[in-house]
């Protein structure tokens, strides 16, 4: 029983130098092993973009506080009968 990536190939030659940074896998184009993209944006642009992000998520979660009616009213206002208890509760007949 073999392993399901096929046999393993023994090298009959020294190996080149930087051998160990390349992921070859048997494909027409071997990639490397670190991944070394090139900067499509810059670490001031990403800072800024970062905090323009916690910005907003944390202008919105202070606007939902802020808006906040159930911590305001934490119960349903009772309506009673008779004009709400009016003359029962100490109000003029």
């Amino acid at each position: 029983m073999g392993l399901p990536v096929g046999k393993h190939i023994v090298p009959n030659k020294p190996l080149p130098v930087n051998d160990e940074l390349i992921w070859d896998n048997g494909t027409p184009f071997p990639e490397p092993c670190i991944d070394r993209i090139a900067e499509t944006v810059g670490k001031y642009e990403a800072l800024a973009w970062m905090c323009g992000g916690l910005s907003f998520f944390a202008s919105l979660g202070l606007l939902a506080v802020w808006n906040d009616k159930a911590s305001k009213i934490p119960f349903t206002p009772r309506v009673y009968p008779y004009d709400n208890l009016r003359v029962e509760l100490g109000g003029e007949p």
